[in-house]
């Protein structure tokens, strides 16, 4: 079942347990980001992955998830409770801002593995949080 494919990214992603996500996925998986280019395969997945919690803590909660009637798609709607816990080059300096805002993440399932990630979510509603200057 597709649902619970997605149900183990997240709890995977709660443990920050990187093997655990790349296992769950093809070999050639898209990870489309919601500002900027889509990246293919695991070794590109996992770069972002460790590039992100070098800089922020997140963890997911109140998960929703609803698949398509083959399941080859699973939609999921969550809240991320998060920390900007050291600056990013390229972003404005961290100060342990803390935020919550409310993704949307679309995955593309095959065989068993998710083949696609699209995430979703307001980078305005984000920043005034985290940069309200």
């Amino acid at each position: 079942m597709s649902t619970a494919v997605v149900s183990k990214y997240y709890e995977a992603f709660n443990r920050k347990d990187i093997d655990a996500i790349l296992a769950l996925c093809s070999d050639d998986v898209a990870n489309d980001p919601n500002q900027g280019d889509t990246q293919i395969g695991k070794d590109k997945l996992k770069i972002f992955l460790e590039t992100a919690w070098a800089h922020f803590d997140e963890k997911v909660s109140n998960i929703m998830l609803m698949a398509n009637k083959d399941e080859s798609k699973v939609a999921s709607e969550y809240l991320v409770h998060g920390t900007y816990y050291k600056t990013k080059p390229g972003l404005f300096e961290s100060t342990n801002q803390k935020y919550e805002i409310l993704p949307t993440t679309v995955f593309t399932i095959k065989n068993g593995k998710i083949t696609r990630m699209t995430r979703y979510y307001n980078t305005k509603a984000w920043l005034d949080i985290v940069n309200p200057s």
